[in-house]
């Protein structure tokens, strides 16, 4: 006997061509309903990458091709239908993290001692976001046709750059969690992004995405919103620049962050009151550390 599971229909169709068991896919998240984030997932986890032979990463000569994952399709759809089903819009400032550095050289020097994880900038943002987000909760909310719902918890995707194309690991209850706790289980999510080893739980359910590009010295950008959440922050590379500070130049660590969010969700003028708020907690990390 079959089990009928209730899905949506482009759920149902993504699974017909990804030869996933929605029976199945239900039992294992212990879920009655599967829409098309858990066959999303479930694709993510499981994919493995097709490489043409002979063919270097990023080099193709004449005659040549790189066959198209799923995974890959994946990503591209869901690209796609983020630029096309939300009314995006982007806003960047710049942020004096010199108190932010100073703040991780200290908690990694606390940390070393005792072989505990590093705690990378990526972990302070999801821990200063988590504080935003509480004031500016709106910035967690997804669109549906009759109403908005607004998260009860903050779940933080991490964007994380693999082999196999990019995976958002999801840190869970980021509010109740010490920086001790997000950067190990930031740590222990990465290290199974690079191995293919995330279930399709530990991909789904973030109310907000952070990106950084910074290791690669891009300084601003126009990030993708993570549908179906509603805002992304993207994080550029952190470099000493000369600044005014009081009457004097000096020597600063500047930041460039740049905030897209859904504008059929969220107006101008909240969030950037959340992004300058992002801006204030780099700038002063003990105001939300000591929160």
């Amino acid at each position: 006997m079959t089990l009928r599971v209730r899905t949506t229909p482009i759920a149902q169709r993504m699974a017909q061509e990804a030869g996933i068991d929605l029976a199945e896919l239900a039992r294992q998240q212990g879920i009655d309903k599967v829409e098309r984030t858990h066959v999303e997932a479930a694709i993510a986890a499981r994919t493995p990458v097709a490489t043409a032979p002979g063919v270097a990463e990023g080099v193709v000569s004449d005659g040549e091709t790189i066959p198209i994952t799923r995974i890959r399709l994946l990503i591209a759809g869901r690209m796609a239908d983020s630029a096309h089903t939300t009314a995006p819009v982007t806003l960047t400032t710049e942020a004096d993290a010199t108190e932010l550095v100073a703040l991780r050289e200290q908690l990694k020097s606390a940390f070393a001692p005792r072989n505990l994880p590093a705690t990378s900038y990526n972990d302070l943002f999801v821990k200063l976001c988590a504080h935003a987000l509480q004031e500016y909760p709106l910035l967690t909310a997804t669109w549906h046709e009759t109403e908005l719902r607004i998260a009860r918890a903050i779940h933080i995707s991490l964007a994380v750059d693999t082999a196999d194309g990019l995976m958002a690991p999801v840190i869970r209850d980021v509010q109740a969690k010490s920086l001790r706790q997000i950067a190990a289980e930031s740590s222990a999510l990465i290290e199974k992004a690079q191995a293919r080893q995330l279930s399709p739980d530990e991909l789904q359910g973030g109310v907000f995405t952070i990106t950084n590009l910074g290791m690669y010295n891009i300084d601003a950008f126009t990030p993708i919103i993570n549908l179906p959440q509603c805002a992304i922050l993207g994080i550029g590379r952190i470099v000493k620049k000369p600044a005014v500070v009081g009457d004097q130049i000096a020597p600063r660590h500047r930041v460039a962050l740049s905030l897209t969010f859904d504008h059929r969700v969220v107006d101008g003028a909240p969030a950037a009151r959340f992004l300058d708020m992002v801006r204030a907690s780099v700038e002063s990390p003990m105001l939300w550390l000591a929160g």
